[in-house]
């Protein structure tokens, strides 16, 4: 498939394309839209390489950050949702909520339990059980949880961990997980790899690095200003933060 389509704004607006999915992000400033430009924009250039826009599967999503401005219009021919699904990953509009995401994981996750069941009345040793409960259980808590992961507060904690808990008590697993746990370890691997690698996707998200060295810490770079605890439980923030 053609992939040669930019933003209109590169300079603001961000168009992340995957396979036949795009996603835009355009951020509303000084009473300025430009979100109805870029659809138009990828419009043209799916018409230009003989492809479709399918505005029934386009939806349009406002992250607002508890602002008391009113909100943008809504573009003409998309629906505005309250909530999508990204890569397998749900967001809100309320950007500290991921109720949803949540939910659906332990939901998910539940009734894969169902699994373990039927393979312990089988005869399947703890051990296998427990590397089972890794692959197909685990493994949904561990994808994407470096942007899910800032949902540090303790109602999503501990709900997942209860669902561990749970699993422990049963038997399925070898040892007890804690979420907490879990992201701080996926958070250093990824962050690792970043710094070992410049050309990293993500090594551009990195603030500048310091000039001189006051204060030992485990990384180079300047510590953003931080003026909400939801910006500093991003994932470059809270490792940032976190490397002292």
């Amino acid at each position: 498939m053609v992939d040669d389509i930019k933003p209109k704004q590169p300079e603001t607006n961000v168009l992340v394309k995957c396979a036949d999915d795009m996603t835009v992000s355009a951020p509303v400033k000084s009473n300025s839209d430009s979100a109805t430009m870029e659809v138009r924009n990828i419009e043209n250039w799916a018409r230009r390489n003989r492809m479709t826009l399918n505005l029934t599967k386009t939806w349009e999503m406002l992250l607002s950050g508890g602002t008391s401005k009113p909100p943008p219009a809504p573009i003409e021919g998309i629906e505005r949702k309250e909530w999508l699904k990204l890569l397998g990953v749900t967001f809100e509009d309320d950007v500290c909520c991921w109720d949803l995401h949540v939910n659906g994981l332990l939901s998910k996750a539940g009734s894969r339990m169902y699994i373990l069941r039927v393979c312990r009345r089988y005869g399947y040793r703890k051990e296998h059980l427990s590397y089972l409960f890794d692959s197909i259980i685990l493994s949904l808590f561990l994808y994407g949880i470096e942007i899910w992961g800032s949902a540090l507060q303790k109602k999503y904690l501990e709900r997942i961990d209860k669902f561990f808990k749970r699993a422990y008590r049963y038997g399925y697993i070898l040892k007890e997980y804690k979420m907490s746990e879990l992201i701080e370890t996926r958070d250093r691997i990824l962050f690792n790899r970043i710094l070992d690698n410049p050309e990293h996707i993500l090594y551009e998200l990195l603030p500048e690095k310091r000039q001189k060295n006051l204060r030992k810490r485990d990384h180079p770079f300047i510590l953003p200003q931080v003026r909400t605890e939801r910006f500093k439980r991003s994932f470059v923030n809270r490792r940032l933060f976190d490397y002292f």
